[in-house]
């Protein structure tokens, strides 16, 4: 007998809905295009990244992609398509790759101890069930999607905790003050980062003669991972955030710096354009006045130690740019420059290229090449060996035939690392040679990959040329890495982790500058003990949270390490709701840059700023030429670099005047005798129409009584966001746009009848009413 139930043919039929949909980007463990029946599937998104998704029951507790499934390792078949789609929304969230994951695992997890459908389940049966997980905190998100979908009873509530916590507070009270305190970093190991600070970024004097005494320090072949470690420590003492998932994507910048007016005093205060992470919009991130000019210092310290790498990852986008492209700020040394000469208007070949970076100095610049290379050059052996030949590097052509042999001192140079045949490179190899062209191709191909930019996590990514932290293989793996290969920004989290605690046999930076080993600090207690030094020296626990990054002030707690007592005189504080103490955190905050004169002082030594005739420009026009073009009369309206003023009546006025001048177009076309027929009147309409149809838009909003005098004003048209920036709170708003359909304007000229012309235009052309 069949039991009827609601809840599970409301699953029948979302799922039915979700199995219409076609299942792109995703494919199973044989290559082949995955089916709902599948029961591991590989899933690629627009940028390239892969998840793998696993659907079996508790058989198999950890499977491997290519792993061999049987029948008895398939969860039932409801909650099988259950999972599946659930899957397929989750993928739909703006959140990271590895909480996607770990929601899909847990509710799996979940699916498979219970066995049944959870609709026809009692609370208490998955109450237990819930409880025998470990953490079970992702769980919510499942349970959430199948109350808003109707497919379990509302009744259905079980608790869900993060059973780590509970286990922390069984602590007695001795054990949870040592929980407490371990979370901290040791004082010790702070004060001797201090120290190693102070002898890796050297200090100088603040002019051209003071830098200059870097040069022996910044150069390209010298092992840089000290100053990475110092960089990210000074980025992590200076400022609560994430380390790992943030610092490591910082776009090549300095310490940056406006006046306010605290209490009536005047005061400086210094931030970083920052990029968010786990969801976070980027932001100008605020920066301890203390920590100003060593911060500031290592930025520059490390931007000079990169900028090869910036140069290569240039090189590698696109080895057909003009040289004087690739290198833009880098100043080859003149004895590199007199030696090979090169016309700074055309390509490059990669060899050459690095020479001017520096790889070859201290060596005899040349390479080993075959006997039938064009102007090589016999040099004999001095141990009785078949003699070898050589040619300068600025000689090389593209097809010179480079010779690479183990333990060859002319390898080693032109690498950077001792050559192995063991590695990629000897695939490629003729014998023992390869030209010199399809080297360059190869570096090319493999350093590709690294040029996404991404974090570990993959939440957010920096491109690769533009990124402060970009560092060549050896750099930061000094005896085992080449000059060629670029570190994935992936990557430097690990190194970081690496250098601040043992781990195996190699070496912290603390006992590379003579500290015990014992010596040791995890990343992550960087941002507590920023909290807690906030929270200590009297900072409202909604400000700690604001400058942290977090979502509710609530989870400040998981950070501030002091006592309940101390705790309970501010709880009223920690349990508050962000809306309700706003203008306390704005009397708190003074924010930046209150106009559009303010915002051009506080970038003008970042990006030049140029003024248009309806509000400004924040391309570097320097750098990169205006490429824009529109069909307004306001030529850069509709531009993503271009910014608005909110309220500012001029350019309002402008505006206004271009959206009759464009509206008046669209109606002579609309009349033109040849309309109907001409399909390039009609393509021109169709485009026209939906470009008014966001410039007025854009006007409403620079109008609108919502929208805060002074607030700048972005129109992305290729996404169809009208963004809004409050220079006060540094909120940004996304006010999407909803385009009328031009296909239909474009169907209701040509059908409209010359008598009724007027009133056809009234129809079609109503959202541009008169301002």
């Amino acid at each position: 007998m069949t039991v009827l139930n609601r809840y599970t043919i409301n699953q029948k039929v979302f799922i039915q809905k979700k199995m219409q949909q076609p299942l792109i980007g995703f494919t199973n463990n044989q290559g082949n295009q995955a089916t709902w029946d599948d029961i591991v599937v590989k899933f690629q998104n627009k940028v390239g990244i892969t998840q793998n998704f696993y659907f079996n029951n508790q058989n198999k507790t950890n499977p491997k992609f290519n792993s061999d499934f049987n029948e008895n390792d398939y969860l039932p078949e409801d909650s099988h398509q259950l999972l599946f789609a659930y899957l397929l929304d989750i993928l739909k969230e703006s959140t990271n790759p590895k909480d996607k994951e770990s929601k899909l695992a847990i509710a799996k997890k979940f699916l498979g101890i219970l066995g049944q459908n959870p609709a026809l389940m009692g609370n208490d049966e998955i109450q237990n069930v819930i409880d025998t997980l470990k953490s079970a905190l992702p769980l919510r998100s499942f349970f959430k999607w199948l109350h808003n979908n109707l497919m379990i009873p509302a009744s259905c509530r079980p608790r869900i905790n993060d059973n780590r916590q509970t286990l922390h507070r069984r602590k007695n009270g001795d054990d949870a003050i040592l929980g407490e305190i371990s979370k901290l970093p040791d004082e010790k190991g702070l004060l001797a980062l201090g120290a190693i600070f102070h002898d890796v970024i050297p200090q100088y004097d603040n002019d051209k003669t003071g830098i200059k005494e870097w040069d022996s320090s910044t150069c390209s072949v010298r092992c840089h991972l000290d100053v990475f470690t110092c960089t990210m420590f000074a980025l992590a003492m200076a400022s609560p955030n994430r380390a790992a998932a943030e610092q490591v994507i910082l776009s090549k910048q300095r310490l940056q710096s406006a006046i306010e007016v605290v209490d009536g005093k005047k005061q400086k205060v210094y931030f970083l354009n920052w990029r968010g992470s786990k969801g976070y919009l980027d932001n100008q991130k605020h920066f301890n006045r203390e920590m100003a000019v060593s911060l500031d210092r290592a930025l520059h310290f490390t931007s000079i130690v990169t900028e090869p790498a910036r140069v290569l990852a240039r090189f590698y986008e696109k080895p057909e740019l003009a040289l004087d492209h690739v290198l833009l700020e880098f100043l080859p040394s003149l004895e590199n420059l007199s030696l090979l000469n090169p016309s700074m208007n055309k390509p490059t070949m990669l060899i050459h290229l690095g020479l001017l970076l520096g790889f070859y100095d201290n060596t005899d610049k040349i390479v080993r090449v075959t006997k039938d290379t064009l102007g090589a050059m016999k040099h004999p052996s001095t141990r009785g060996n078949e003699p070898k030949y050589i040619k300068k590097i600025v000689n090389l052509s593209p097809f010179d035939k480079l010779v690479f042999i183990e333990n060859c001192q002319l390898a080693t140079n032109l690498l950077g690392k001792k050559f192995s045949r063991k590695g990629d490179l000897s695939k490629l190899l003729n014998d023992d040679h390869i030209t010199v062209s399809d080297f360059q191709n190869y570096q090319v191909s493999i350093n590709q990959l690294q040029l996404i930019g991404y974090n570990r996590k993959q939440t957010k990514k920096e491109k690769y040329s533009n990124a402060l932290f970009t560092f060549t293989q050896k750099q930061i793996t000094h005896k085992i890495g080449s000059h060629f290969l670029l570190v994935a920004l992936s990557n430097l989290e690990n190194y970081f982790s690496r250098e601040l605690k043992k781990k195996g046999t190699i070496k912290t930076i603390f006992e590379r500058f003579g500290f015990s080993r014992d010596f040791k600090i995890n990343p992550h207690q960087f941002r507590h003990w920023q909290n807690d030094y906030l929270a200590k020296n009297g900072l409202p626990h909604l400000l700690i949270s604001m400058l942290s990054g977090r979502k509710s002030p609530e989870q400040t707690l998981q950070y501030i390490h002091t006592s309940d007592a101390q705790n309970a005189s501010v709880i009223a504080d920690i349990m508050c709701i962000a809306e309700e103490n706003e203008d306390i955190v704005q009397d708190s905050i003074q924010k930046r840059l209150h106009s559009k004169n303010q915002y051009d002082v506080a970038i003008q030594n970042l990006s030049p700023t140029f003024v248009t005739e309806v509000g400004f420009c924040t391309q570097d026009l320097t750098l990169s030429p205006c490429t824009y073009m529109n069909d307004f009369d306001s030529q850069c309206t509709l531009c993503s670099s271009s910014c608005h003023v909110a309220h500012e009546e001029s350019a309002i006025c402008l505006l206004k005047n271009d959206l009759r001048i464009q509206t008046k177009r669209l109606e002579i076309v609309q009349g033109a005798i040849n309309f109907a027929s001409s399909e390039e009147k009609q393509k021109w309409y169709s485009t026209h129409y939906k470009n008014t149809y966001m410039l007025k838009e854009l006007i409403n909003v620079m109008s609108d009584e919502n929208t805060k005098e002074g607030s700048i004003i972005r129109i992305l048209s290729r996404s169809n966001v009208i963004r809004v920036t409050n220079l006060d709170s540094q909120i940004v708003e996304h006010r999407h746009l909803a385009l009328p359909d031009a296909e239909k304007a474009v169907q209701a000229a040509i059908n409209s009848l010359p008598s009724k012309a007027s009133d056809s235009k009234t129809n079609f052309l109503g959202f541009l009413d008169s301002i």
